[in-house]
């Protein structure tokens, strides 16, 4: 396994050398896991980096009362979490759980540190990595907290939709996305099917009114 070209695939490491990722070449480990499996807690120190081979893995918060909130989720290609492992001994913000059987590549974060921190082109691409992620994190909570579900998922179907239709990801990974659960998304889709807005064949889905999804989106 070319685990340089792997890491290269990821925006933080795209442009890298492969001489410059071979220190990490040699410590990453490659895992295969069941969808369930927690990979970090939250509070618990961020000892690695987790990058998402294949599969979903969904970064959420216990907020006060015990409410789950979902941050983010991370599929093919994306950094799970990140940005504690750049700091001695930081806690995980987040716990990272796998949505969909998941491949993850890990590096320890001491190793990531050093790698990232020796190149000055590793550094900037890092600092743009966590300010794209910053400003995606605030553009989901104001989504969260400003539009209701049926507004989420409209505009979750324009943003992907394809003249050939898309496939729908699981409903547990689309529910983890919309900040909702899956029996609800589900019967958000159903209504949005009904009302002739979608198309629906097994798990592939098609916009057939877009001018009424932009309409719920406001």
């Amino acid at each position: 396994m070319d685990i340089p070209a792997l890491l290269r695939l990821t925006p933080l490491f795209s442009e890298a050398s492969a001489e410059a990722l071979k220190p990490l070449a040699q410590v990453a480990r490659v895992l295969d896991v069941a969808a369930g499996t927690v990979l970090a807690w939250q509070g618990d120190t961020a000892d690695c980096l987790f990058i998402v081979q294949s599969g979903a893995v969904h970064a959420s918060s216990i907020a006060a009362g015990g409410r789950e909130l979902t941050l983010f989720v991370a599929g093919a290609r994306q950094v799970a979490g990140g940005s504690e492992v750049f700091l001695d001994s930081a806690p995980h913000a987040a716990t990272l759980t796998t949505l969909t059987p998941t491949r993850v590549l890990t590096l320890p974060a001491s190793a990531v540190r050093r790698t990232v921190f020796a190149s000055p082109d590793l550094s900037r691409a890092l600092v743009a990595h966590l300010a794209r992620r910053e400003a995606e994190l605030m553009a989901r909570m104001q989504r969260l907290v400003l539009t209701e579900l049926g507004a989420r998922l409209a505009a979750y179907l324009l943003e992907h939709a394809r003249p050939g239709g898309f496939p729908l990801p699981t409903n547990s990974t689309l529910a983890a996305e919309l900040g909702s659960v899956p029996e609800v998304v589900s019967r958000k889709l159903g209504e949005f099917y009904r009302l002739g807005l979608i198309s629906l064949e097994r798990r592939t889905v098609r916009v057939t009114d877009a001018a009424r999804l932009r309409d719920i989106v406001g």
